[in-house]
């Protein structure tokens, strides 16, 4: 009996380490987001924020049925909270009634009711730039007008963020400056990294300044190998692993990219990280329609898919079911 006390005590301190080793080092497995070309006609992508108010392009499965009108609908649904996914938040804080939608002539005409200021103050740019690229994911939209109680809106109604005459794209995504009046005025090149949310790693896109000639694709292209890293809380493939441009053409909307090795790991195969994140930074060039990605002489492909090429149009990432 009197060495029970004792033998308590050492199976108590034995289970106490064994207690903080699986806290200090977990072994979790983190699933990493990949660029796909399957099931494009089948998903819908919706932008929510994750808690440092980034935000995180989320491809939903919807059916080939439901007509572009109503998509964009479902659309504000998931905006204003109808499921909910961990890491993720909705940018409305009460539902956000998308009452209409005309579309003719690649111009989405959304029309909204007072709902549409269920959002905080501090929000309101995030609001617009998922507003506009959720709205511009369809091939038949160009621009988006948006309407408040049938009268077209030229600014935002709580932040009063102004809103340019042609809504598209080009106002960028997660850009960290304040909105001012000249900040959606110039160029924007999007530019794509990695951030990991819960135990997944989901591919981000990230807008910076330019005052590049839109047409000048090789300069463009050169920017989005230097600068892909942008903050503490997103990471880059290309910067870390010194991938370089050795030879580029373009012809047709066909974008040919000789990169040095760097972008194979030892064992020769594609870095995924590295591939989705250089391809879906491209997409965000207009002229570029597909991509060729080379070492030397050899096309290379993460998933050793008999295409020479990759669509851009069809490309789908950060799949994930609510």
């Amino acid at each position: 009996m009197r060495f029970r006390k004792p033998m308590i005590l050492v199976f108590a301190c034995i289970a106490f380490v064994m207690y903080l080793s699986m806290r200090l080092y977990s072994t979790e497995e983190v699933t990493t987001s990949v660029i796909s070309t399957q099931h494009a006609s089948n998903i819908m992508q919706v932008y929510l924020k994750d808690q440092s108010n980034t935000l995180v392009p989320l491809s939903i499965p919807v059916s080939e049925e439901e007509s572009e009108e109503d998509k964009l609908k479902l659309m504000f649904a998931y905006l204003s909270g109808k499921q909910t996914l961990e890491g993720f938040y909705p940018l409305f804080q009460k539902e956000c009634f998308l009452n209409d939608v005309k579309m003719e002539d690649g111009v989405a005409r959304l029309y909204f009711d007072a709902s549409l200021k269920n959002y905080k103050k501090e929000d309101e740019l995030r609001v617009l730039e998922a507003i506009t690229w959720g709205a511009t994911q369809f091939s038949s939209v160009e621009k988006v007008e948006l309407y408040l109680n049938e009268q077209r809106m030229k600014e935002m109604p709580l932040g009063q963020t102004p809103i340019p005459e042609i809504l598209n794209r080009d106002i960028g995504i997660n850009h960290f400056e304040t909105a001012t009046d000249s900040l959606h005025d110039s160029f924007s090149l999007t530019v794509f990294s990695t951030k990991k949310i819960g135990s997944r790693e989901y591919l981000v896109p990230k807008s910076r300044r330019c005052r590049l000639d839109k047409q000048d694709v090789a300069s463009q292209v050169a920017v989005i190998l230097e600068d892909i890293s942008v903050s503490s809380g997103l990471s880059s493939k290309l910067h870390t692993d010194r991938i370089e441009i050795k030879n580029m053409n373009m012809k047709d909307g066909l974008l040919k990219v000789e990169l040095n090795d760097h972008i194979l790991a030892s064992d020769a195969s594609v870095k995924q990280n590295a591939y989705d994140t250089f391809v879906l930074s491209l997409a965000s060039i207009p002229m570029i329609e597909r991509v060729e990605i080379r070492v030397g002489k050899q096309i290379i492909h993460p998933t050793k898919e008999e295409s020479t090429s990759v669509s851009l149009v069809e490309m789908t990432y950060n799949e994930v079911e609510f």
